[in-house]
């Protein structure tokens, strides 16, 4: 008797773990399933240049524009824009707002508590812009009265503190922000990840310098897809590899990370002039 009550309980855990792994697989399918369904990609993205900016005219550009419009073509899809913030960017991939993120985002390990990371497609320096013209490494600046700034959410942050402990670290809600405060000289320095620091001080080379030596790390970036989405994690693997064997990722980081051509993208245009 005690042996059959024992059986049972056992084919009851199994069950019960067998009907959990089958949703859980259900709920993964779901999302590349229902992006076929409705012939859209939902792209989670976080505005800032040279990732995701508008023109004058309202259209989408920048660096993971290009990358997610090339995998939603792939897959015959269009292409959804869902706009973000570092802070909540998680919670709404969870709450299915959007079927991935594609913010050039660094794997870091409290994000990968939150969901799963695809293979990296490229990499990026976080580096410091300052209005300090005598800072010629990061140590010039690790020193009590100096203030950086940094976005809430992004590794610069973390990265600042552990590396300049004597300064004081600011945490701005967004880059907007952060470069407000640097320009109106709340903070000495701004902390972010490549190109920013460099696009900073080309637009005002008497005002800014980027801090030379090494960069306060080194990130590798991926796309973000929901825990458990084992469909969309395999369909993006397999893409990021096929699109940096045929150089479409080369191609787009040297245009919008090594280059501003694209710049002339955001000057508006002018109207055309009216018919006599």
């Amino acid at each position: 008797m005690l042996g059959k009550v024992i059986d049972m309980r056992h084919a009851l855990v199994t069950g019960a773990i067998l009907g959990l792994t089958l949703l859980a697989g259900s709920a993964a399918a779901q999302s590349v399933d229902a992006a076929l369904a409705r012939g859209t990609l939902k792209v989670c993205i976080v505005e800032g240049a040279p990732y995701a900016l508008k023109t004058p005219r309202g259209q989408w550009i920048g660096h993971e524009i290009d990358v997610a419009e090339r995998l939603a073509s792939d897959f015959g899809l269009a292409p959804e824009f869902v706009p973000v913030t570092y802070a909540d960017m998680m919670t709404r991939l969870a709450g299915r707002d959007c079927d991935l993120i594609a913010a050039s985002l660094a794997i870091e390990p409290d994000r990968l508590r939150q969901a799963w990371f695809t293979t990296p497609y490229g990499e990026s320096d976080v580096g410091v812009v300052t209005t300090r013209k005598d800072a010629a490494a990061l140590a010039d600046l690790d020193k009590a009265g100096v203030t950086i700034g940094a976005v809430t959410g992004t590794p610069a942050a973390d990265l600042a503190k552990a590396r300049l402990p004597l300064a004081t670290i600011e945490v701005f809600p967004d880059l907007i922000a952060a470069e407000r405060a640097l320009d109106g000289g709340a903070v000495a320095g701004l902390a972010y990840k490549a190109p920013i620091p460099r696009l900073i001080a080309v637009k005002a080379p008497a005002k800014y310098v980027v801090v030379g030596g090494d960069p306060l790390a080194r990130t590798a970036d991926a796309f973000a897809v929901r825990k458990g989405d084992t469909d969309m994690l395999n369909l993006l693997n397999g893409w990021v590899e096929a699109r940096r064997r045929d150089g479409f990722l080369a191609r787009t980081d040297a245009y919008w990370l090594t280059t501003l051509d694209w710049m002339e993208r955001l000057k508006p245009r002018a109207a055309p002039a009216a018919a006599k």
